[in-house]
């Protein structure tokens, strides 16, 4: 069995690197180059993401003189100042150590790179925004036929950066360092195995493969539907199939070795080289029939939490409707009294912003009916009957809210919302038996306050529905009294993000 894990490690640990370095790298993610990743094959137009847009063509810079009064130019330094401080520091790991102040005239070449030249391409991105590089073979659209027009920025130890004449950005070749290069003797060599007791050769298949399966969203409805409602969906992403051989307890001598190769290669910056040597066995007992090795191994992937479908979403707009009851004055003496008046439509319009999954914060306008009846003997009234007291119809509180989630961005989540604002009142009216009297409340604004719980469940990232139960607080002054009065909302409605 030990010599089974020797053959199986020499096999998957055989292969050997090599690297060679460059003097010139420095801290910015420009120099900096995975050698395991391929390029990215650039052939769109230049100039969509502009990096250092005062050092653009269309900006008029098209000799190196007018390079250099851009860079000098303290209303660029002024107009862009992240892009004017990245560019500085760029200049600074080529080597001049005071940034734009170092850099003169006899710095600066106007040429042309190669089409097909593989390195590092900056661009700007809007979004977060920040600097960011990709790892290209640069054949854009548009160029001259000469090649990609750029000024060439050599520092005084002899560490450069390209800057393209059409869309500003940096660019550093992934061969830089031209004069780097050597030639080498690479000799690969394994020292022979002999196994001498009761051992021999046995055929070995292996064969290993990896799997991503990735759990997404189902779009199948009904019977069909899977449990969770989530389809998987399997990827093969490696597979190793070869054939090797092991000692085997059946008899014999087993030599396992590897044929001497010797090689002369150029290594550059970037140079890879592996070396594979292939294992060889001589066995007296041949003929065996293989042993077969199989492994698999899954990796689990939800895709609407790390994957392309995750809810990414930045704003909400909640519109709801639905029934309001209010409590109602309570006055000091016994000979006046106070009832409800019923419930009232309510509804409320609100946007937000979305900060997280969890948080999110905006501004609301609600349309809430205050009234209540009281048998004061108001001028005009009937006595013994019950006045309705219309403090507001509407009262339309103005509120900023910020809302707490629990759940996540798809199907069911809970919410808390806490808010505060001034609320307006309208048309307010003291009725009696269906007559308006000319006493009037005469309510005016005043701050309002709100507690809001609630449900929703999310057909999609976009799309859901709510109910919510809120609690609102007015303080308002009128013409007889002041009051502190709270509305009760029950309100269902829909959801939009976007």
């Amino acid at each position: 069995m030990n010599y089974f894990l020797f053959f199986l490690s020499a096999f998957l640990l055989g292969p050997g690197l090599a690297h060679s370095q460059d003097p010139c790298r420095k801290k910015s993610s420009l120099f900096k180059f995975d050698v395991s990743a391929h390029p990215r094959i650039f052939t769109e137009k230049l100039g969509n993401h502009p990096q250092f847009p005062f050092l653009q063509k269309e900006k008029g810079v098209d000799t190196r003189a007018l390079f250099l009064n851009a860079v000098k130019d303290p209303e660029n330094r002024k107009n862009y100042k992240k892009e004017f401080a990245e560019f500085n520091e760029l200049l600074k790991d080529i080597g001049f150590p005071n940034g734009y102040k170092g850099l003169t005239l006899s710095r600066i070449e106007n040429l042309f790179i190669n089409p097909g030249t593989i390195g590092n391409l900056g661009f700007y991105n809007k979004e977060y925004p920040q600097n960011s590089y990709i790892y290209v073979k640069l054949n854009p659209a548009g160029e001259e036929p000469d090649g990609v027009a750029a000024w060439k920025i050599t520092g005084p130890a002899g560490c450069y950066i390209y800057i393209l004449h059409t869309c500003g950005n940096a660019f550093y070749p992934g061969n830089a360092g031209e004069g780097c290069c050597k030639e080498i003797l690479l000799e690969s060599m394994a020292i022979p195995l002999d196994i001498e007791k009761d051992t021999t050769a046995r055929p070995l298949h292996m064969k290993i493969s990896f799997y991503q399966a990735r759990l997404a969203p189902s779009k199948r409805k009904g019977k069909d539907r899977p449990a969770g409602g989530l389809d998987t969906v399997y990827k093969l992403v490696r597979s190793i199939d070869t054939l090797s051989s092991f000692k085997d307890t059946a008899g014999s001598r087993l030599r396992v070795y590897a044929n001497a190769n010797s090689k002369r290669l150029l290594v550059c910056r970037d140079t890879v080289l592996r070396v594979n040597p292939r294992l060889l066995a001589d066995s007296a007992h041949a003929g065996k029939d293989p042993v077969e090795y199989g492994h698999s191994d899954t990796a689990f992937v939800r895709e609407y939490e790390n994957g392309d479908l995750s809810c990414h979403k930045k704003w909400e707009i909640a519109l709801d409707g639905g029934g309001s009851f209010n409590s109602i004055p309570r006055f000091d003496n016994t000979t006046e009294h106070s009832r409800t008046d019923g419930a009232h439509v309510a509804a409320e319009l609100a946007i937000s912003r979305i900060f997280s999954h969890w948080f999110q914060a905006g501004i609301s306008a609600s349309y809430i009916t205050l009234s209540y009846q009281d048998d004061i003997a108001y001028p005009g009234s009937v006595a013994g009957t019950y006045n309705t007291v219309t403090l507001g119809h509407p009262i339309i509180p103005l509120q900023l809210f910020g809302k707490a989630t629990i759940g996540g961005p798809l199907h069911w989540q809970s919410n808390v919302s806490l808010s505060a604002g001034y609320s307006i009142p309208t048309k307010g009216k003291i009725e009696n038996s269906g007559n308006t009297l000319a006493a009037n409340p005469s309510l005016k604004g005043g701050l309002t306050a709100g507690l809001k719980l609630g449900i929703a469940y999310f057909f999609s990232c976009k799309f859901g529905v709510g109910l919510s139960f809120d609690g609102q607080y007015f303080n308002n002054k009128g013409a007889a009294m002041n009051y502190h009065l709270m509305a009760l909302p029950i309100t269902l409605g829909i959801r939009y993000r976007f």
